[in-house]
């Protein structure tokens, strides 16, 4: 690019953009870095050539760019701003720092088979997240595939279009169609990927196109060249997209499996419709495992590691075969241990409003019933929820809950002869790839007398359509229903219902009255049916969350420890009993004696392919240090419950623990999308960026945070506070009462702790040392209520001595620290110590070689999720820069 052009495109952006270096380009745009002054970060800038650049219109541009910059997924690239200003056109988009996937293959650093196959996995879930919301992206190619700590991230969705649209001409009401302002026969796009009817200047072109474009990218990867190579100019790559057909991959690279071989080929398909008719079927194959017969990409401990929590806990599958329906899938033969993913949407109650909670009921029974078959893997019924009376279309449903094929159901309502209420509910399976309905099952006609068996005949239908081969068990498991008790039932339903708004809105008392409503529709269901399992498990999470939320309210105390003690007496093997007696015992009691056993107990009475069951293996998994066995299976439960915050929360920071951090990323960006209300979202970015040391980023993750929530608590302020910026004063004006921090236990502690760290970071050392002083008389005044708490919270108490001075103190606490936590009987106790606290305490101390190596502990250690970099910008830590024994540290950790 000439320097005029340069001159010209700063002059344009003005000073809020600086120009850097040049990244390259080609094609339709040149790429330079640019530092913006803003929010004091780094961002890509795309300046299109000249030639397309002319006569467009800005407005259109503009417009249609708009489209593409809604998406916001974890492995799409978004746009942030896109300008058409004095004859230039260009946008904006977030630096990723890594390369691109053109650059890595150009250095001779071919992915190996499994990275491969990980980089078009996430091709494909960008692909199918945005062709579910409109915008094809026409440029699929190994240059938009950015690379990033072993994730792959698509660029510039929507670029091509909105082009194409700014120089097409618009034509006035009733005018005669003059066509665009691009030559005749011309096409955007880049050759060597473009689908055949791209390449032939379709103007309507649609997803297809992209999926070939995969293919080609694919084909690229798994064979080392690409399909058409040797030919050289960009005429004869698109008389080869037009009419000649690439080798068959298996020919070229044997070592890729059939089903993915065979996937790649239907992708090259010249007709559009011989193609995959979504993403969702190539990522059907990559996540079924039939890509590499393994995951290739996990190292070998780790799947070892998973294989035995899986026999542990019984979540290995049983082996149950399944076919798909022919009219839809178009595989014919039976694949074992494979279950096949689909959704249960919320039936359609066509009838009166009184009725719905019984249709509510009715889609709730069929949910469980199919996903306590093991050939299945259905999704949470939460997840699904939020599609009742959806007006999306199944393919975006499909693609957003990553399943194949979606339940749904009418409900009809009449009286009879007598004036009771009659139903006929007609399910349907409907195959979310094509969009089509692929199976009408026959209608079930209840009546008041018996509302309970089509429950059965619903789901037993449905497994039959889906050609599940049922054993004994499973059709005993379909025939048993949750109540024989209509009211009791429509009850649990009611209850329900309040308890995942509770849910949704997270666990703060505002949500109290909400939760004591869900607690009187449950204890009306189990006094109709002492039996009902479900129901009391669901009445003790009501109970349980009242009381924990409730500091010092001994009365809601008082019921949790009742209703606990009454569902053990009815339903003793109940999962949900069991996890809220081991939490009561874990998080209010702090008792921890038996709580693993209770969480097993509460884990192998699940289902296999359930989201709640791998929640819970996880934190065994965890306790032993699993993390890798116990980061793949929440990765399994967030395929199972995509639009859980909660198991989007857990995921994030399981992958952040083991310093994944464009996952952990990943899942927080998830989060937001799904609600940016959500407190959890943005504490986990700002957790991520702040562990990488990434302060400008955290400040401007802080500035986003703080303008969606409008009554931020301490959850995502605590994180703020350390963000830096204007953030430490921010939340030095706020008390404990603001941020809903009432006890010891909810963080009162950490709330004087970061405030100490704040005025730290500030050099305000008189504050700091108020602060301290704060915490030691408050821990002081309120003793920890165990062992454990003890040992937690001595480090708190060191380190505020240590800053008021009194070294003597803060030595003496932490060598009785220590002490307990190696006289405990866990072989791990010592991690029970917080690294940092005891650092920045020893480093108070004058014993800086013994800060660091507490410091070097805890970045080696598996599961920490912490680096040098994170700790460099921790005020506790500030003392040690310039030591010999801190830079040493950060010189051999400069990851």
């Amino acid at each position: 690019m000439s320097t005029e052009l340069r001159e010209q495109l700063q002059a344009t952006m003005g000073s809020t953009l600086t120009l850097g270096r040049e990244l390259g380009g080609g094609g339709m745009s040149r790429v330079f870095v640019a530092e913006d002054a803003r929010l004091g970060r780094r961002v890509v800038v795309k300046v299109l050539a000249p030639e397309l650049a002319e006569g467009m219109s800005a407005a259109r541009f503009a417009r249609e760019v708009r489209l593409a910059a809604r998406l916001q997924h974890p492995n799409i690239v978004p746009v942030l701003a896109a300008e058409d200003r004095d004859g230039l056109a260009f946008y904006t988009m977030p630096y990723v720092d890594g390369e691109s996937l053109r650059a890595r293959l150009a250095g001779g650093g071919r992915p190996d088979l499994g990275q491969a196959v990980t980089i078009l996995r996430d091709m494909a879930r960008a692909l199918g997240y945005a062709h579910a919301q409109g915008v094809v992206h026409r440029d699929v190619k190994p240059d938009n595939v950015l690379l990033s700590d072993g994730a792959a991230a698509v660029a510039d969705f929507g670029i091509a279009k909105a082009v194409s649209a700014a120089r097409t001409v618009e034509t006035p009401p009733g005018a005669a169609p003059t066509g665009t302002l691009t030559r005749a026969g011309a096409s955007l796009g880049t050759p060597a990927y473009m689908a055949p009817e791209q390449a032939a200047g379709d103007p309507d072109v649609d997803a297809r196109a992209d999926l070939y474009a995969w293919g080609v990218v694919a084909y690229e990867l798994l064979a080392g060249h690409h399909p058409f190579a040797g030919k050289a100019t960009a005429q004869q790559l698109i008389t080869a997209h037009l009419g000649e057909t690439p080798r068959a991959l298996r020919t070229v690279a044997p070592a890729v499996r059939a089903p993915l071989a065979a996937l790649v080929m239907r992708c090259l398909a010249k007709d559009p419709a011989q193609r995959p008719a979504t993403a969702a079927e190539l990522l059907a194959v990559l996540d079924a495992g039939l890509a590499t017969g393994a995951r290739a990409a996990v190292p070998r401990r780790a799947r070892l590691g998973a294989v035995a929590a899986l026999a542990l806990l019984g979540l290995g599958g049983t082996g149950v075969a399944w076919r798909a329906h022919a009219g839809g899938a178009g595989v014919s033969r039976t694949t074992a241990a494979v279950p096949l993913m689909l959704a249960v949407l919320p039936f359609d109650n066509a009838g009166p409003a009184e009725q719905a909670v019984f249709t509510d009921g009715l889609t709730d029974a069929v949910t469980a019933k199919l996903g306590a078959l093991p050939g299945f893997a259905v999704i949470d019924r939460r997840s699904a929820a939020q599609y009742r009376a959806t007006a999306k279309p199944a393919r975006q449903v499909g693609a957003e809950l990553g399943v194949p094929y979606l339940v749904e159901g009418v409900v009809r309502w009449t009286r009879d002869g007598a004036g009771a209420w009659r139903a006929q509910v007609t399910p349907t399976v409907v195959d979310a790839r094509a969009g089509t309905t692929t199976w009408t099952g026959a209608p079930v006609v209840l009546t008041a007398a018996d509302p309970f068996s089509a429950q059965t005949a619903v789901a037993t239908q449905v497994a039959a359509a889906l050609h599940l081969a049922l054993e004994p068990a499973g059709r005993a498991a379909l025939a048993r229903p949750l109540t024989h008790d209509p009211e009791a039932l429509a009850a649990y339903v009611r209850g329900t219902a309040l308890l995942d708004a509770v849910d949704r809105a997270g666990w703060t008392p505002d949500t109290r009255a909400a939760a004591e409503r869900s607690a009187a529709e449950f204890a009306q269901a189990v006094a109709r049916d002492s039996a009902f399992g479900d129901a009391w498990g669901a009445f003790a999470l009501a109970r349980f969350f009242v009381a924990n939320t409730s500091p010092g309210d001994t009365a809601a105390m008082a019921r949790l420890r009742t209703t606990l003690a009454q569902a053990r007496a009815y339903v003793p093997d109940n999962p949900g009993v069991l996890i809220k007696i081991a939490d009561t015992r874990e998080y209010i009691d702090h008792d921890t004696v038996g709580v693993d056993a209770l969480y097993g107990r509460a884990a192998a009475g699940l289902p296999p392919n359930n989201a709640r069951r791998l929640r819970l293996a996880t934190f065994l998994l965890d306790d032993h240090h699993q993390y890798d066995s116990a980061y793949a299976l929440l990765r399994r439960a967030v395929a199972l419950d995509p639009r859980s915050a909660r198991t989007l929360d857990m995921a994030a920071r399981s992958a952040g623990n083991l310093r994944h951090w464009a996952e952990a990323r990943g899942y927080a960006d998830a989060l937001i999308a799904l609600d940016s209300t959500n407190e959890r979202g943005w504490a986990q970015r700002l957790v991520v960026l702040e562990a990488q040391g990434d302060t400008l980023a955290a400040q401007g993750a802080a500035a986003q945070a703080l303008a969606r929530l409008p009554h931020p608590s301490y959850l995502v302020l605590n994180e703020v506070a350390y963000a830096g910026g204007p953030y430490g004063p921010l939340y030095l004006g706020r008390s404990a009462r603001d941020l809903g921090i009432t006890t010891l236990y909810d963080s009162v502690a950490v709330y004087y702790d970061t405030k100490t760290d704040v005025c730290l970071r500030l050099g305000d050392g008189a504050r700091a040392r108020a602060y301290a002083d704060s915490l030691q008389r408050l821990l002081a005044r309120r003793p920890p209520r165990s062992a454990d708490d003890s040992v937690y919270f001595a480090p708190f108490l060191a380190f505020a001595q240590a800053t008021l001075g009194d070294t003597a103190a803060a030595r003496a606490t932490l060598t009785r620290a220590l002490a307990q936590a190696r006289a405990a009987p866990a072989a791990d106790s010592l991690r029970v110590l917080d690294a940092e606290l005891v650092a920045g305490t020893y480093a108070r101390l004058g014993e800086p070689e013994t800060a660091v190596r507490w410091l070097e502990a805890s970045v080696t250690a598996p599961g920490r999720g912490v680096t040098a970099q994170g700790y460099a910008v921790r005020p506790k830590l500030l003392v040690l820069h310039g030591t010999p024994a801190f830079e040493r540290f950060r010189r051999a950790h400069p990851e």
